[in-house]
């Protein structure tokens, strides 16, 4: 018991920080900072209606995923998140292969306003989105055949398998 509640007093007096010094975060996770930072994006295939992979803020986030015509994948991770690094490129690649669903990167550390409005408590999370609302979702690493089949879910319109875990 004591282990826990040592680790919730060093977690919240983290994001104190965090909160009030970006470039702390930076600093301790040898991260770089947002400054120096290269926002991802990618164009869709030519003919698809979906395929874009791209950073978003929470500022742009209504008009990225909310408002998007085409489903839209969210990825909530953190630069020094080790699961959050493995999925990153498998996901990205498997919606640029589907080609009908977008893919939003959402770092959980410069928009934890965000991710406290969508109850992010664990990384990765990963969240689907259809006409503004939130469809389907899983936490934590999965194998590519899962992340596809989600993927394709989402783009179909179908109820999400095992990888989402939300039949």
């Amino acid at each position: 018991m004591f282990r826990v509640k040592a680790a919730l007093q060093q977690t919240t007096g983290l994001l104190a920080a965090c909160r009030q010094s970006p470039t702390l975060l930076a600093a301790r996770y040898r991260v770089s900072p947002l400054s120096q930072r290269r926002l991802y994006t990618s164009e869709p295939r030519e003919g698809a209606a979906g395929g874009r992979v791209f950073e978003t803020t929470a500022a742009q986030f209504d008009k990225d995923v909310l408002d998007s015509d085409v489903p839209t994948i969210v990825d909530f991770y953190a630069d020094w998140c080790q699961p959050c690094k493995m999925l990153g490129p498998l996901i990205t690649k498997a919606v640029e292969e589907n080609g009908r669903v977008n893919l939003a990167k959402i770092n959980v550390d410069e928009n934890l306003e965000l991710a406290g409005d969508y109850k992010i408590g664990s990384l990765p999370t990963v969240m689907a989105f259809r006409g503004g609302e939130p469809v389907a979702a899983f936490i934590g690493m999965r194998p590519p055949a899962a992340i596809a089949e989600f993927i394709k879910d989402v783009a179909e319109g179908t109820e999400v398998g095992s990888a989402g875990r939300s039949k």
